[in-house]
Protein backbone atom coordinates (compact mmCIF):
# COMPACT_ATOMS: atom_id res chain seq x y z
CA UNK A 1 0.00 0.00 0.00
CA UNK A 2 1.67 3.44 -0.94
CA UNK A 3 2.04 5.92 0.96
CA UNK A 4 1.51 9.74 0.16
CA UNK A 5 2.12 12.68 2.26
CA UNK A 6 0.94 15.90 0.55
CA UNK A 7 1.52 14.60 -3.49
CA UNK A 8 4.78 12.58 -1.96
CA UNK A 9 4.65 8.68 -2.87
CA UNK A 10 7.16 7.51 -0.13
CA UNK A 11 6.72 4.24 -1.66
CA UNK A 12 8.17 5.04 -4.44
CA UNK A 13 11.24 7.36 -2.43
CA UNK A 14 12.03 4.51 -0.86
CA UNK A 15 12.55 2.73 -4.47
CA UNK A 16 14.53 5.42 -5.25
CA UNK A 17 16.77 5.32 -1.89
CA UNK A 18 17.39 2.06 -2.47
CA UNK A 19 18.31 2.79 -5.77
CA UNK A 20 21.01 5.32 -4.83
CA UNK A 21 22.13 2.68 -2.26
CA UNK A 22 22.61 -0.06 -5.04
CA UNK A 23 24.23 2.43 -7.46
CA UNK A 24 26.68 3.60 -4.57
CA UNK A 25 27.69 -0.08 -3.74
CA UNK A 26 28.59 -1.23 -6.96
CA UNK A 27 28.88 -4.62 -5.53
CA UNK A 28 26.96 -7.78 -5.99
CA UNK A 29 27.73 -9.21 -3.14
CA UNK A 30 27.53 -6.21 -0.96
CA UNK A 31 24.24 -5.03 -2.10
CA UNK A 32 22.50 -8.61 -1.16
CA UNK A 33 24.09 -8.73 2.38
CA UNK A 34 22.53 -5.20 2.44
CA UNK A 35 19.74 -5.40 0.30
CA UNK A 36 17.13 -6.46 3.15
CA UNK A 37 18.24 -4.14 5.95
CA UNK A 38 18.00 -1.29 3.63
CA UNK A 39 14.44 -2.27 3.09
CA UNK A 40 14.29 -1.98 6.23
CA UNK A 41 15.43 1.42 7.40
CA UNK A 42 13.61 2.73 4.56
CA UNK A 43 10.37 1.10 5.91
CA UNK A 44 11.12 2.61 8.76
CA UNK A 45 11.78 6.45 7.35
CA UNK A 46 8.28 6.11 5.85
CA UNK A 47 6.66 5.10 8.74
CA UNK A 48 8.62 7.59 10.73
CA UNK A 49 7.35 10.64 8.44
CA UNK A 50 4.41 9.66 8.34
CA UNK A 51 4.04 9.71 12.17
CA UNK A 52 5.68 13.22 12.17
CA UNK A 53 3.04 14.23 9.37
CA UNK A 54 -0.21 13.37 11.92
CA UNK A 55 2.24 15.10 14.65
CA UNK A 56 2.41 18.21 12.49
CA UNK A 57 -0.77 18.63 11.51
CA UNK A 58 -2.09 17.96 15.53
CA UNK A 59 0.45 20.71 16.92
CA UNK A 60 1.76 18.20 18.83
CA UNK A 61 5.29 18.24 16.73
CA UNK A 62 7.04 21.22 15.57
CA UNK A 63 10.27 21.50 13.04
CA UNK A 64 13.17 20.61 16.11
CA UNK A 65 10.89 18.24 17.72
CA UNK A 66 10.41 15.98 14.22
CA UNK A 67 14.55 16.61 13.66
CA UNK A 68 14.91 15.42 17.35
CA UNK A 69 13.15 12.38 16.91
CA UNK A 70 14.31 11.70 13.60
CA UNK A 71 17.78 11.79 14.63
CA UNK A 72 17.33 9.21 16.77
CA UNK A 73 15.88 7.03 14.17
CA UNK A 74 19.06 7.91 12.16
CA UNK A 75 21.22 6.47 14.66
CA UNK A 76 19.14 3.54 14.98
CA UNK A 77 19.26 3.21 11.29
CA UNK A 78 23.26 3.19 11.32
CA UNK A 79 23.51 0.27 13.79
CA UNK A 80 21.32 -2.04 11.60
CA UNK A 81 23.63 -1.07 8.74
CA UNK A 82 27.15 -1.23 10.42
CA UNK A 83 25.77 -4.51 11.95
CA UNK A 84 26.33 -6.07 8.49
CA UNK A 85 30.17 -7.71 8.70
CA UNK A 86 31.04 -7.52 5.45
CA UNK A 87 31.14 -3.62 5.03
CA UNK A 88 33.39 -0.76 6.55
CA UNK A 89 31.95 1.42 8.68
CA UNK A 90 33.22 4.44 6.15
CA UNK A 91 30.99 2.11 3.23
CA UNK A 92 27.85 2.24 6.07
CA UNK A 93 27.67 5.69 6.51
CA UNK A 94 28.11 6.59 2.67
CA UNK A 95 25.04 4.47 2.20
CA UNK A 96 23.10 5.72 4.75
CA UNK A 97 23.67 9.09 3.50
CA UNK A 98 22.84 7.71 0.10
CA UNK A 99 19.57 6.89 1.87
CA UNK A 100 18.57 9.67 3.28
CA UNK A 101 19.61 12.46 0.97
CA UNK A 102 16.85 11.17 -1.21
CA UNK A 103 14.32 11.18 1.71
CA UNK A 104 15.65 14.60 2.72
CA UNK A 105 14.78 16.01 -0.44
CA UNK A 106 10.96 13.88 -0.13
CA UNK A 107 10.45 14.73 3.66
CA UNK A 108 11.06 18.73 2.49
CA UNK A 109 8.17 18.38 -0.23
CA UNK A 110 5.78 16.37 2.15
CA UNK A 111 5.69 18.56 5.27
CA UNK A 112 8.12 21.02 4.02
CA UNK A 113 10.60 21.05 7.09
CA UNK A 114 14.31 20.36 6.98
CA UNK A 115 14.67 17.70 9.54
CA UNK A 116 16.87 15.04 7.74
Amino acid sequence: MATTINGVNFSQVGKDALTAAKVLLDDPSTWKGLKDILQNVADGLTADIKFIARKKLSGEFNEDDARVYLEDQKTIARVRIRSVAIITLQIAERVLNAVLDVFRIAVQQAIGWTVL
